[in-house]
């Protein structure tokens, strides 16, 4: 490779941080995202509901403030709060019976710290949605101003029933059922108790705050975000809209609305999810999503601080004497790709990998054989190692062919030298002429570069990955304690010490030593800066992801050795076979 090429190729790998970071900060501020804003629609007059026995549910095209006009509430009793429990071996969940919400919920299987972890009095994850006032299925609207009380009952096993009279006449029944991993079932039947149509309210049903999580390095987020898989723009990550929203108000807090319906909807934090799925149909319509951020510490550089989401709810008229049923299941536990594709309409892709959009599928490869390396040996370390084997499997043909190409360069290079010597004041004539010794030769100067460059997308893609995988959240691997967070073996001040970055970097100088180079003392310099360069990039990424660079440097260490050793071999085969011949 000459060095005009290598300057490039080194150039372009150092100006990723630099345009990440000017393209995060200066470019798109400019070019903000398009704010869908709703288009009022006149209003036509509502169909006359039928009042036979059976009759379809009508939705009632009435403005907001018609129906809440429609509405007389009930004079129901005071209903004195009253915590219920549903409890199965991964999830538990405490349900109120004011508003009929999930006010809490404990994830068994995740330690609530580092300390909790293996110990038999230890803690597990609590995810609280009491402190905004709107936990987690709260339907809020005219006759349900949220904490309204119900009457509950227990109906069977991990089986609640919750009841209240919205307006006269008009009876909502909240049943809920807890499966066997995280996924609890609802439904609200309403029932019109009245000889004449009665409106069920446009209303709101709202997924609990989420916050961010104490343990979480927030370095590289923001983590808290809500996610939606819209009926017309399809998934959506709303983090950006967030970020930006909080960085434009005053008060810390930030609204929107997206005027669309959707398939589901999610609020999370890097490592766990609530996701309501609604069961659409005529009496089930959603019209739009309601987002709500709040600003976080600003010196612990968190940028969302809290986010909630609620699904505006069309209202339907029910006919006289009848009911109607309407649907949801509600997903509260980790981000776990295995989990949430269970639930079946897409909700993993509310993990959300992108760094580069293009390189999303390489990211979700990468998770699915990170799964099953650790379904084989158990441990999330050893799988990482695994998964770094095999990438390097897959590229060794390609490694070994720029290897081989990089040494013939390096043999050719008192040749190259003289061409250039020769026609360095004839710029043309010297590109002219290298092409032609490069093809005469049957070599390609960008051959030893091009094995490196196809594996930043994979490097990049496990960045993506590992940085929000919950699987690795205080996964332990020798004398790393959470391969999900950078190693802080020990700490001075606000500076933490970790071991594998500077591994990472003595592994990428050997190998430039073992490499055979026709780099002039220029070329040579910019190489050797490249070590120190990813030192300061990486030092606080995951362990997770400086464990596989390491290994794979060490792969590639082992590579370049048991090349030299096979050649020199075959060059002392040939050397004998010469003086036997003679």
């Amino acid at each position: 490779m000459n060095k005009k090429e290598l300057s490039t190729v080194v150039v372009l790998i150092l100006l990723i941080p630099v345009w990440l970071f000017i393209d995060q900060t200066f470019i798109k501020p400019l070019f903000p995202d398009p704010v869908p804003v709703e288009t009022p629609e006149p209003v036509e007059p509502a169909p006359e509901p039928s009042t036979e026995p059976g009759a379809p549910v009508v939705e009632a095209p009435v403005e907001q403030s018609e129906v809440v006009s429609s509405i007389t509430v009930a004079a129901e009793p005071v209903i004195d709060q009253e915590i219920l429990t549903l409890e199965n071996e991964v999830l538990t969940l405490e349900l109120t019976n004011q508003g009929a919400a999930v006010a809490r919920a404990t994830l068994k299987a995740y330690p609530q710290t580092l300390e909790d972890k293996g110990a038999e009095d230890g803690k597990a994850v609590v995810l609280d949605f009491t402190p905004e006032g709107r936990p987690a299925l709260t339907l809020t609207g005219p006759g349900l101003p949220g904490n309204v009380g119900f009457v509950a009952k227990e109906l069977g096993p991990n089986q609640l029933q919750f009841q209240r009279q919205v307006q006269p006449g008009l009876v909502l029944i909240r049943e809920v059922t807890l499966g066997d991993r995280y996924e609890l079932s609802v439904t609200d039947r309403w029932i019109n108790q009245t000889e004449t149509p009665t409106l069920i309210p446009t209303s709101s049903i709202h997924l609990g705050p989420m916050y961010p999580r104490p343990e979480a390095n927030q370095r590289f987020g923001p983590y808290v975000s809500v996610d939606a898989r819209l009926l017309g723009s399809g998934l959506q990550h709303f983090v950006k809209d967030l970020t930006k929203g909080l960085k434009r108000s005053e008060s810390g807090t930030f609204k929107e609305q997206a005027p669309e319906g959707m398939e589901w909807f999610s609020v999370k934090n890097k490592f766990f999810t609530q996701v309501l799925t609604l069961d659409r149909g005529d009496s089930l319509k959603p019209e739009a999503l309601d987002l709500q951020a709040a600003a976080g510490a600003e010196d612990q550089d968190i940028r969302i601080g809290m986010a909630q989401a609620s699904a505006v709810l069309a209202g339907v008229t029910l006919p006289a004497g009848e009911e109607v049923e309407r649907s949801y299941s509600l997903y509260v536990g980790p981000m776990s790709m295995s989990e949430l594709r269970v639930l079946g309409e897409g909700q993993e892709g509310l993990i959300d990998l992108r760094l580069f959009r293009i390189f999303v599928p390489i990211g979700r490869a990468m998770m699915t054989g990170l799964d099953f390396f650790h379904s084989l040996v158990g441990n999330w370390g050893i799988a990482i190692i695994l998964l770094t084997f095999t990438v390097r499997m897959l590229f060794w043909p390609l490694t070994q062919k720029g290897a081989e190409n990089m040494k013939r360069m390096s043999e050719l290079s008192p040749q190259m030298k003289a061409i250039r010597e020769k026609y360095k004041n004839d710029p043309q004539k010297l590109n002219a002429e290298m092409s032609a010794f490069y093809k005469e030769n049957k070599v390609n100067p960008m051959a030893g570069c091009l094995p490196m460059l196809v594996q930043i997308p994979v490097f990049i893609s496990l960045y993506g990955t590992l940085r929000v995988a919950v699987d690795l959240r205080y996964a332990q691997f020798l004398w790393i304690r959470d391969l999900s967070e950078p190693e802080a073996i020990f700490s001075v001040g606000n500076f933490d010490f970790n071991i594998l970055p500077l591994t990472m970097a003595a592994t990428m100088i050997l190998q430039q030593k073992l490499t055979p180079s026709n780099m002039d003392e220029q070329q040579k310099k910019i190489m050797q800066m490249m070590p120190v360069v990813f030192l300061f990039i990486t030092y606080s990424m995951p362990s997770g992801l400086l464990l596989y660079w390491t290994t794979s440097n060490l792969i590639s260490i082992y590579q370049t050795t048991h090349t030299k050793k096979r050649d020199a071999k075959k060059a002392a085969k040939a050397a004998t076979g010469t003086t036997t011949k003679k």
